[in-house]
């Protein structure tokens, strides 16, 4: 397959390369401008091609139950029309532990010793929860994935909402990475993570749609961003090129993905609207787009969704 007019978002450069894209199996064969003819071809129309997003977080079976009973297939083809090529739901090999006020030692001891190549621990969104957990272990919740050996295993924090700077400074010297969830925040009225903490001992996040059905990754990137201006009091603290980054590759890396447009990766990518009222591009894919504009859902060389339409089962 030979996708033609792609204006290739950049990520160094900061703009678009135009060129075309070729696919075999599913890896990217080679980009270039002016691909010789091919029989399997699509031409994108000189729209956005950037990096698909990565749904970091998202639960299923809680979507379910928050969205009005809508079916796993409705679920994953509202990710697929909103542009998520990679998503929490492909891990393999992982443990995955919340609640994790309800687990004792002995509990925890036994989990620890079967824990798998990945680990997610959804924790500390509320302050409750933490009281909880302090009470539970008498240390602080960070010392306690640090104690049963879930940060040697460079955990991911899906939330930590409540984390104090002693706690991520913690976290920083295990590689641990973190989800956020800014839909699930909004929604339940949640305290927000200190981006700028996390920023500063480079704690690299992605972002999660969580346990609502409703997914709009360009909504999410503008919501941490009014954080930062409007909470932080500060928009400098993160630029839509960052935010940009985390939604897609960082996201995509931090679930072991690849989630770069590059000669020899994966064929996995979105082709969006191309309009500009902004001088910048990262500001106009932030600012100036949304679900809607998603023209194309590229998954492994395959079109899953072409301007809403879909080529198949999902």
């Amino acid at each position: 397959m030979i996708f033609r007019n792609c204006n290739i978002l950049d990520f160094e450069k900061e703009g678009l390369v135009l060129a075309d894209i070729r696919t075999e199996n599913g890896v990217i064969k080679e980009i270039k401008e002016n691909l010789s003819i091919e029989d399997d071809e699509v031409d994108v129309g000189g729209r956005i091609v950037m990096p698909g997003f990565c749904n970091c977080y998202l639960n299923l079976a809680r979507a379910k139950a928050n969205s009005f009973k809508l079916s796993n297939e409705e679920i994953l083809k509202k990710n697929v029309l909103s542009g998520v090529t990679f998503s929490f739901l492909e891990v393999k090999n992982a443990t995955f532990l919340e609640n994790l006020d309800e687990y004792d030692e002995k509990m925890l001891d036994e989990i620890a010793l079967n824990l798998q190549k990945k680990v997610f621990v959804k924790v500390g969104q509320s302050l409750d929860e933490l009281g909880k957990l302090n009470k539970l272990h008498q240390k602080l919740p960070s010392e306690v994935l640090e104690d049963f050996g879930f940060l040697d295993r460079n955990a991911t924090i899906i939330g930590g909402n409540c984390f104090e700077k002693d706690e991520l400074e913690l976290f920083s010297g295990y590689n641990a990475s973190f989800i956020l969830l800014p839909n699930d925040d909004a929604r339940t009225g949640r305290r927000f993570l200190n981006i700028n903490i996390l920023k500063r001992l480079q704690i690299p996040f992605g972002i999660g749609s969580g346990e609502f059905a409703e997914v709009d990754f360009f909504a999410f990137m503008r919501q941490i961003l009014s954080f930062n201006s409007f909470v932080m009091e500060n928009s400098s603290l993160m630029s839509p090129k960052e935010v940009l980054l985390s939604a897609t590759t960082t996201g995509a890396k931090i679930l072991g993905f690849d989630g770069e447009i590059k000669v020899g990766g994966g064929a996995n990518f979105i082709a969006i609207n191309r309009s500009f009222g902004y001088d910048n591009i990262f500001k106009e894919i932030v600012f100036g787009k949304c679900k809607r504009d998603v023209f194309m859902t590229v998954k492994n060389g395959k079109i899953l969704q072409q301007n809403g339409v879909f080529a198949g089962e999902i």
